[in-house]
Formats: C-alpha cells, structure tokens, sequence
C-alpha cells in the first residue's frame, strides 16, 4: 500500500500529537475528565491504527481469495480508533466487542451474494458505530440485501449498470462550493425543481440552497451549508470532494453512512471466506455468475477507500 494514502494519518503515531489532539475533542464534547481520559486513550488509539494500517497493508498484496478477512479486521481496528474520539470508555462491555451483525450460516443451492441478506443484532459493534459516530440508532433484526447496498458503492457504477443495462446514478459535480445536479433526474425522480429542492432538504442534514444556472436547463445548481464528505451528504453517494453521486431509483437510498455500508459488506465477504469455503473457491475458479467481477472491483477499492474515510472521519476531510 502507498504511504501517501496514510498522509494525513500519519501525525497518530506520535503519542504527544494524538493525546493532545484527543484532548481537543473531548474538550470539545464536554466529556468530563478530558486530559486524564486522552492520557488513558492515547495509545489504545494508536495501536489500533497500527494494527489496522497493518491489516490493510497485508490485505492489498493478499490473493483474493484472503482479502475480504485482513480488510474487514482492518477496517474494524480503524472503527475503534474513531469510537475512541468520541467514547473514550470503550469498550465499555463485552457486549460492544461482537460484530454486531449475523447472516445465514448456510448457504441454499444456487446461492447468489446479490441475493444474500445480513441482520443487524442488538448489541455489537456495528450498532455502537453508528450510535456513537453518527447518533443514529439501527432496528434490532433488520435486514440489508447486498444488492442493495451495492447500489452504494460509486466504484462499482460501471460494472453494474454494465450487468443491470442501465442506468443507475447520475453524477453530479462540485465545483467551488457549487453542486450541479443534471436535470435528468428530475424525471427519474418525477419531482419539478422546487420539489426537488425540498426533498433534498428534507432528506440531508445540510441546507441546500438554489442557485441561478446560465447552463439552459442542462443543470440544477446548489450551495451547501458545508463541504460534502463521506460521513455527511445524504442522499448523496460520496466519490471525491469534486464528484458525488444520486441514485435514479430514490427508493433504493440507504439512510446508512458509507463506511457503515462496508462494514456489512465486507462482513459478508469475509464470513463466505472463511465458512462457505466451498462456494468462495468455485467462485474464483469457474468464473460462474455475476458475483465475480462485482467483488473483485469492491476489493480493488477498499485499500484506497478504508483511510480516505477514516481521515474524514478524524479530521473533517
């Protein structure tokens, strides 16, 4: 893995540069004890980044066949990172330790990953991630189909509308501060532009505001509140400061933050690794269905993706 993908991470491997910038943040969020507890932190913060930066690292000059497991550690130690930022007693039970999420143990004849499904339990990591990080709170029990989480992964727009034969998200670009939104979505969306203007309003935690376009129709122009990232820019899909993405399909839109949808995803992929070993060497060997070029274009992403997001989560970009 090149080093410049963990640029801007790199000042964490200094204990006096992390405990003060933890000190920071908890000041920030008023928790209580704030330099005795980035003290107490401060190097379970580091040596999770380490042994996630290690995982990432091995996961990118591993076969495929091994990368989904060193990506899914990996990017499970860089989780832990972020949690310390904003709950330094972590973990605060063994309950928080377990994956947080369950698929079926066996897999039926014909098994499809498109079609497969994973649960989100009660308890676990993946509850905590988005309890802490993004205080958003999951249903016990509910069910994400990998197809539809898929649909939110940007790297996999080309090889997938390639298989659906058409299109499924439309890009749309920033440019200094400003959002151009083709206004062919309108019709996918069978919203006028003031319609449209609402609904992304309604749907985002930023304010979006319209502007003049001289583009003859081509384009709807916004201004928001603050920059797009991979954490905050519901309902769009995150690609790059300057490219993010709508679904044609509204209905298929996840209210989950990106890294959140990959957590699932690769908890999936790992979990096929290691028990339905079977299944995963057909896959890799006789080339049969869909499956394939779909998770090997996911695998290519993640060594790029996983310290991008973490990066935005530590330090706003």
């Amino acid at each position: 893995m090149t080093e410049h993908r963990w640029e801007k991470l790199l000042p964490f491997f200094s204990a006096t540069y992390t405990r003060k910038y933890l000190f920071e943040r908890y000041e920030q969020q008023e928790i209580a004890q704030s330099s005795t507890m980035s003290y107490r932190t401060c190097y379970a913060f580091m040596y999770h980044l380490q042994h996630g930066k290690l995982f990432l690292e091995q996961g990118a000059n591993a076969p495929y066949e091994i990368k989904p497991v060193l990506f899914f550690y990996g990017l499970i130690q860089l989780l832990k990172v972020c949690i310390l930022t904003v709950d330094p007693e972590y973990p605060s039970s063994s309950q928080v330790l377990a994956h947080g999420v369950t698929t079926r143990k066996r897999k039926k004849n014909r098994y499809r990953f498109f079609s497969d499904e994973v649960k989100v339990q009660r308890h676990g990591l993946f509850s905590h991630v988005l309890d802490k990080m993004f205080h958003m709170k999951q249903i016990n029990g509910e069910k994400y189909r990998m197809e539809t989480l898929l649909l939110h992964a940007p790297i996999l727009f080309p090889v997938l509308e390639s298989i659906y034969k058409k299109t499924l998200a439309v890009p749309c670009h920033i440019d200094e501060a400003t959002l151009r939104i083709p206004t062919t979505l309108l019709d996918h969306y069978h919203m006028t532009e003031t319609r449209f203007e609402t609904y992304l309003n309604d749907y985002s935690v930023k304010k979006f505001t319209r502007q003049e376009s001289s583009e003859s129709g081509d384009f709807l122009m916004f201004k928001a509140s603050s920059p797009l990232n991979p954490f905050k820019c519901h309902p769009f899909l995150y690609e790059s400061k300057s490219k993010v993405w709508l679904l044609t399909d509204r209905e298929e839109t996840l209210h989950l933050p990106s890294i959140a949808i990959h957590y699932l995803l690769l908890y999936n992929l790992s979990m096929l690794c290691r028990y339905e070993t079977e299944w995963w060497g057909e896959l890799f060997h006789t080339f049969d269905g869909e499956d394939l070029p779909i998770i090997l274009r996911l695998l290519d992403g993640y060594e790029q993706l996983i310290p991008e997001w973490i990066s935005a989560f530590l330090l706003g970009g």
